[in-house]
């Protein structure tokens, strides 16, 4: 259902290796416990620098991810660089906030999955002449070094999520009955009928009939029945469950409205990132959660291990280089 982008993992990695606690390393004062090579900082996280050759890289995705490679979108009012500022340094805060966990219970990568990593490296240009697979890279703004840190993240947040999972830890315990009063206090069921648009005059037209539906649904016509026809959440198509969801897991207005609703009433059209919605509380039904218990608890469970994290970039303090306060939308071009 979301138009996300989660900036570490546009490459679709799955590193999973089962290893972990201190390695060797040559760490610095500063530096987390993956780092690029470059030696530029443009800001520092919590007292971790961050480099700006992995800024660049969140920095020129995002833009993407906006303006799908339109410059006019940053003509119109009320686009402009700081959405891109914003977007980047909410990445940044959740994937140095799981630097923090991995250095508060000592999780680092080890030699084994360095080389885990390498041999990943070398399988991924096969096929490729040296030069196609540079130009590969940069496809998505990425050079050799900041393509081997983003898969060091993902192994190490893998790593980190994994330990606080486990029940070996008793970090994330979610027992029956914690989970059932979650269940009744901390999560909502909801559905939605999205409209989505790629350019202004679609913005204005989907805009006006998502107006034109909740005029529908205010004069009695039913709610599923219109989500069939118009929603174009293909996830919803046929299915009469919804979502379920805990606090979180959206971050958008999606999340909050529900929240907000009261059990089998419909909002006004609402705006997130994704298009317009309207979204309709539904109330949670037994048979769906003894059905998919175990499922539930998992999405608990890492609903809580995203607010650990959440929790230390908190505490986070913020340093900005020079570089970094005078960021313009050409200035990685």
């Amino acid at each position: 259902m979301k138009k996300t982008l989660k900036l570490v993992s546009l490459l679709l990695v799955g590193v999973m290796v089962f290893t972990f606690f201190t390695g060797c390393s040559n760490r610095k004062k500063g530096d987390p416990p993956v780092w690029t090579d470059d030696k530029t900082n443009i800001m520092v996280l919590g007292g971790y620098n961050v480099k700006s050759d992995f800024y660049k890289y969140l920095f020129l995705n995002t833009k993407t991810f906006f303006d799908d490679g339109d410059e006019g979108y940053w003509q119109k009012e009320g686009n402009g660089v700081s959405q891109i500022t914003d977007y980047v340094l909410n990445s940044l805060k959740e994937t140095y906030g799981m630097f923090a966990l991995a250095d508060e219970y000592e999780i680092t990568l080890t030699k084994e999955d360095k080389e885990y990593v390498s041999a990943y490296i070398e399988e991924s240009k096969q096929g490729m002449t040296n030069e196609e697979y540079i130009a590969s890279l940069e496809k998505s703004f990425l050079t050799e070094d900041v393509y081997r840190f983003v898969l060091e993240v993902q192994q190490l947040e893998y790593l980190v999520y994994e330990h606080l999972m486990s029940e070996s830890s008793g970090i994330i315990n979610v027992d029956d009955a914690t989970l059932e009063k979650a269940l009744d206090e901390e999560f909502v069921r909801a559905t939605h009928i999205l409209f989505t648009y790629e350019n202004e005059e679609e913005r204005k037209a989907q805009l006006e009939k998502a107006n034109q539906i909740l005029e529908k649904l205010k004069n009695g016509e039913d709610f599923e029945t219109l989500k069939e026809e118009y929603s174009a959440d293909t996830d919803l198509k046929g299915n009469k469950d919804g979502y379920y969801f805990t606090h979180g897991e959206f971050k958008n207005e999606f999340e909050y409205t529900a929240f907000d609703l009261e059990v089998g009433e419909i909002s006004e059209v609402i705006t997130t990132d994704v298009g317009y919605h309207i979204v309709k509380r539904l109330p949670i039904e037994d048979d769906y959660v003894n059905e998919y218990f175990e499922e539930l608890r998992t999405q608990y469970k890492t609903a809580l291990y995203y607010k650990k994290v959440e929790e230390k970039y908190e505490q986070f303090t913020f340093e900005y280089e020079e570089d970094y306060k005078s960021i313009q939308l050409d200035t990685f071009n």
